[in-house]
């Protein structure tokens, strides 16, 4: 498979403890004889790097889409509830419409925010309660 040998080629070892591969972008519609399930080769690609509990997820973000229906975000928080392997870069944000830059921020801030502030109640409850006892 083409695609799979692309990535093998475009990944880097960073010390040998750390490995960065460069997935593909979403495609969901095939062009210039792409197949017709490339949406799910390559959804399927991605899902198996970004699985593994040791794989740290860095979403590239473009400023002129909205970060609520991104694609890679959603793939992100179906294996990393908690968002704390997580990392999100944006991109463009010199074409950003202004303020909207800023208030999408904020959107993934409170969404991160939302997922994990119930696991830290749960942590802190738990440490307070094994002090207790």
């Amino acid at each position: 498979m083409l695609l799979f040998s692309s990535i093998l080629n475009s990944s880097i070892s960073l010390g040998g403890k750390l490995t960065m591969v460069d997935l593909p972008g979403i495609t969901r519609v095939p062009v210039h004889g792409q197949p017709e399930n490339i949406y799910d080769q390559i959804k399927d690609i991605i899902m198996e790097y970004i699985r593994p509990e040791e794989s740290i997820i860095l979403n590239v973000l473009s400023a002129t889409v909205d970060f609520t229906t991104c694609e890679s975000i959603r793939m992100s928080q179906s294996v990393d509830k908690t968002s704390l392997r997580t990392l999100a870069v944006v991109i463009k944000v010199d074409k950003s419409p202004e303020g909207l830059l800023e208030k999408r921020l904020v959107q993934v801030q409170g969404m991160i925010i939302s997922k994990t502030l119930s696991e830290i109640v749960k942590e802190i409850n738990e440490k307070l309660t094994y002090k207790l006892t």
